[in-house]
């Protein structure tokens, strides 16, 4: 197999390239939406911005709403959730906006990859398995955006690493990065410490001359029984540090049992798991090869230290857990070690071998996936056959007891995110309306922010500390006139709730206020109910 010729070999790889991107395509040429927890709130507060922007719809939604103009990162989607929304429908737009997600994140990958090594279209297919990821799927679309455009900065930098003093190459890199920052922090910190390791290693390698080569093995073996003379005493430190209050516990085994490619069902976990042990695996064989085979040094090399680097970070838990800090960081250095990958000499049935088994896994975890695409998408279609019944310029609050979704016979839809926490935000990329679940609004790093505390819908209905988004949903809706000032809530839409919910505490309380409020309309389902107020 090692003798298959190049250009044959390279050909397989671009055809496993196209296919691939078929399949990471498919679910959004398919269906109406693609439902991705945060997701639609993302969408609504672009389409908010876009009214502003062009003076439409200005008083109505200045007097709950200001706008945060501080050049904070997340801003990124909201641009250009909202350019696309001027220009198609909302599904349409949701549509190109993931289309063009995945090209940059696909073609990004390719350009990083054959920046490093020439020739190694090959890695992208592994990479791409990271494409759909577990907090992309939670709607993290800015971070996930950050994450694509952080291949294209270091590829850039790599590439043009001679050329950095030519301003026209200097202006590039600086538009590059400081968009990737205007996505989110951790795709900007993945990028600039990929800059940073890339460059060091780059500044080396012009040094590596044949006696500089002889002396750094040499020191390099004295480093190696170093490491083995220290190996008793850190395994005794680790040992006492991670039994003290010093420290938090360090899971190292979150390096291996990775769960980021598990992404809306349970069955993903087990190929998630299996997928970044061989990732780990493909690092040790690796660094194996490329002591017995060279190159000493090899400019892709600052990929290794990025991923090491990650690592610490992870595990060192220097980002605060309730931002999701672990799973934002966990399998960012399983992609770095994918693109190392390509500094290899390799034979070609190696490399074969990587891009048919992250192809192979791509096609399963795709056909795990595309039910419940297809099932999200129509529980979004099925309460949007109300929406023609709400006025423009309405406040609506949603009781949504379905985060994970029910099917008719009780089973859920997604069973590993909460992929509809904020699936009925879609209603406001229709018509000027007010959600009660616009969790961004506040948020001080989101562009659209509450105008006033009391204006918020979580503050202003929530009743003994317990809101909307609790499980099962409680809400005190008949007071927020009198607690915003706003006038009473005209429209309430309540998903999933059935006999047991409206039996419970809050469910009473729930249909004791809904008396003041019509039954306007009823889904065929009759999952999905809107009641207007009398």
């Amino acid at each position: 197999m090692k003798n298959i010729p190049d250009h044959l070999f390279q050909k397989i790889s671009k055809v496993l390239f196209v296919l691939s991107l078929g399949l990471l395509l498919y679910p959004l040429l398919t269906n109406h939406w693609l439902v991705t927890g945060d997701g639609p709130c993302h969408m609504y507060n672009a389409k908010v911005l876009k009214d502003l922007f062009f003076g439409q719809h200005t008083d109505f939604y200045l007097g709950f709403y200001k706008v945060n103009t501080s050049l904070n990162p997340n801003l990124w989607d909201h641009f250009l959730f909202a350019v696309l929304q001027t220009l198609l429908s909302p599904s349409l737009a949701e549509k190109m906006f993931f289309i063009l997600y995945i090209f940059t994140f696909a073609f990004g990958a390719k350009y990083l990859g054959n920046a490093i090594q020439p020739g190694s279209t090959w890695v992208v297919i592994p990479v791409l398995l990271f494409a759909y990821h577990h907090l992309m799927m939670k709607g993290f679309l800015n971070y996930s955006w950050s994450l694509a455009a952080s291949f294209w900065v270091i590829g850039y930098f790599i590439s043009h690493w001679h050329q950095l003093n030519q301003w026209k190459t200097a202006l590039k890199l600086c538009f590059l990065i400081t968009a990737n920052y205007l996505m989110h922090p951790i795709g900007y910190m993945y990028a600039a410490a990929g800059l940073g390791f890339s460059a060091l290693v780059l500044m080396i390698q012009p040094l590596m001359r044949e006696e500089a080569k002889n002396l750094l093995i040499v020191q390099t073996k004295k480093l190696l029984s170093l490491a083995v003379i220290l190996i008793p005493s850190v395994f005794l430190y680790i040992s006492f540090m991670s039994k003290t209050d010093f420290s938090k516990s360090l899971n190292w085994d979150g390096l291996v049992r990775v769960n980021s490619l598990a992404t809306i069902v349970q069955e993903e976990v087990y190929y998630s798991y299996f997928i970044a042990k061989l990732v780990v695996v493909a690092l040790f064989i690796g660094i194996l090869v490329r002591i017995l085979r060279g190159p000493l040094l090899h400019r892709g090399d600052g990929l290794l230290l990025l991923a090491f680097f990650f690592v610490f970070l992870f595990h060192a838990n220097l980002i605060d857990e309730g931002m999701i800090g672990g799973d934002r960081l966990k399998f960012l250095p399983h992609i770095a070690v994918l693109f190392w990958l390509t500094t290899l000499r390799h034979h070609v049935w190696s490399k074969l071998l990587i891009m048919c088994t992250g192809f192979i896994f791509l096609i399963i975890l795709s056909f795990l996936r595309y039910p419940v695409y297809k099932e999200a998408s129509e529980w979004v279609d099925d309460y949007l056959e109300c929406e023609k019944y709400i006025e423009p310029k309405s406040k609506i609050l949603t009781l949504n007891y379905e985060y994970n979704g029910n099917r008719s016979d009780g089973t859920l839809i997604s069973t590993y995110n909460w992929l509809f926490i904020h699936g009925t935000a879609y209603l406001g990329t229709f018509k000027p309306l007010i959600l009660s679940d616009n969790y961004q609004a506040h948020m001080s790093w989101f562009p659209l922010n509450w105008k006033e505390k009391r204006i918020n819908f979580y503050s202003s209905t929530h009743k003994d500390e317990i809101s909307f988004e609790n499980r099962p949903p409680r809400a005190d809706f008949e007071h927020y006139a009198e607690k915003s000032g706003k006038g009473r809530i005209e429209y309430v839409l309540i998903i999933g709730q059935n006999e047991e919910h409206k039996d419970h505490e809050y469910g009473k309380e729930i249909i004791s206020q809904l008396e003041k409020y019509d039954l306007i309309c009823t889904s065929e389902s009759h999952k999905s109910q809107l009641y207007r107020l009398k």
